[in-house]
């Protein structure tokens, strides 16, 4: 690395900012290092301090023992420019698996927006658009990354539900897909890719979505285990699905943005038969 290592390693305290630091207790924000394993992230990425750019995808996973398969591969054109659009049924494993196959198909050539916390893992910023997950409101700048980011010749990634998959009556369901990727393919002129990825993430995670909903908590306690999630996926083999590329021009006004959405969500949802996956528990 050509900057001191230090600058690349997970801090929470400039995640959360000076002013929360502040308000917080010692022990709530030593509570949130463990819970988002600033040690075990700074660890791997102090491993694999000599892996550049996309590489990490691959050392991150080799790190935390988790590996893939990959279908549909061939349904991939490596000339054309494509706006994909996957499921979101954990959080992290999905988006290194990804990282990893999108690295070994394009190089370095693509984006993704993520959350702020994601877009702290300062190996990987190059590859990330930071969004605020509980507003609807972006800054001027970032909206302006969004806009350079559909604009470039670069892949895109977007995980259309915005939410990991929630278990509502016993089975685990993927949120309402967002229609901005319609909105954004049509004017960009991109062909969108669906794709699937196999698993879910556990009963804890969805004991406290579900608690926090009950109470009607604007923030999901459920997000400050989703780190967990990743580290407990150790040994697990996950099946990514890539599905047909779908023309822009699909996007008619036969239906609204918000109906094609729904439609590509069914198409990625229809992408997991016969990966050999296990059903929603």
């Amino acid at each position: 690395m050509s900057e001191n290592r230090t600058d690349y390693l997970l801090d929470i305290n400039s995640v959360l900012g000076p002013e929360l630091v502040k308000k917080l207790p010692r022990f709530a924000i030593n509570f949130l290092k463990r819970r988002i394993h600033q040690d075990e992230i700074n660890d791997c990425i102090m491993k694999a301090e000599h892996y550049k750019g996309a590489e990490f995808f691959d050392e991150a996973l080799k790190y935390v023992n988790i590996t893939f398969r990959i279908r549909g591969e061939e349904n991939l054109d490596p000339e054309k420019r494509y706006l994909f659009v996957c499921n979101h049924p954990i959080g992290g494993p999905e988006a290194l698996i990804i990282g990893s196959v999108l690295k070994r198909i394009y190089g370095d050539g693509f984006m993704v927006p993520v959350n702020h916390l994601i877009a702290n893992l300062k190996p990987l910023r190059e590859f990330f658009v930071p969004v605020k997950v509980f507003s609807s409101r972006q800054s001027r700048d970032i909206g302006e990354q969004i806009a350079d980011m559909f604009r470039s010749d670069k892949q895109v990634l977007v995980f259309p539900a915005g939410l990991c998959a929630r278990k509502i009556k016993g089975k685990v369901t993927e949120m309402p897909w967002k229609k901005m990727f319609v909105t954004q393919a049509k004017r960009y002129e991109r062909d969108v890719v669906p794709m699937h990825i196999s698993g879910f993430n556990s009963k804890r995670f969805f004991f406290f979505t579900k608690l926090s909903m009950f109470l009607k908590l604007k923030f999901n306690i459920g997000m400050l285990f989703l780190v967990d999630e990743l580290f407990n996926k150790r040994g697990e083999e996950f099946v990514i699905t890539i599905g047909k590329p779908v023309p822009y021009t699909t996007f008619d006004k036969s239906r609204t943005d918000i109906q094609w959405a729904a439609e590509m969500k069914d198409m990625v949802q229809k992408l997991s038969e016969g990966n050999g996956c296990l059903p929603n528990m």
